[in-house]
């Protein structure tokens, strides 16, 4: 639990840093407030795309989880939750992916990304049995 915590810790820490540079720039290159500035929630899932494309996995997570927890009415958390579920899978973490997988198909069911979840967690799962072992949480159907 310590280690959970530390981690959180951490990661709002590295969030917190990387949205003041980013705040801080557009002030220092712009002194008058922008009309046309993006809404907050906006920049977070814009920058965590771009840390999920270069493969930036724990700055994806950072910002994503930042997002959904300052912003949780956005239109951009069902996105946030199953991309961040993408950058486990990314990094061969699968049980933290599966994780974030079924929490997204059951808070999100309406939502088109449940489809992609449900293949990643067979995907999950057949990766599991391959290896000759399961995963916490699937069983021999």
């Amino acid at each position: 639990m310590t280690r959970r915590t530390c981690a959180s810790g951490v990661m709002t820490c590295v969030v917190f840093f990387l949205v003041s540079l980013g705040c801080s720039h557009a002030e220092a290159a712009t002194p008058h407030t922008n009309v046309d500035a993006k809404p907050p929630d906006t920049v977070l899932f814009e920058r965590a795309m771009g840390a999920m494309k270069n493969s930036k996995y724990f700055v994806a997570r950072a910002l994503l989880e930042n997002l959904i927890n300052s912003y949780p009415d956005s239109d951009y958390v069902p996105g946030a939750k199953l991309s961040i579920g993408d950058a486990w899978y990314a990094q061969g973490a699968f049980q933290q992916a599966e994780a974030e997988y079924r929490d997204f198909t059951t808070f999100f069911p309406p939502q088109p990304g449940v489809a992609k979840a449900q293949l990643r967690l067979d995907s999950i799962r057949k990766k599991s049995k391959n290896l000759g072992h399961l995963q916490p949480g699937f069983g021999d159907s």
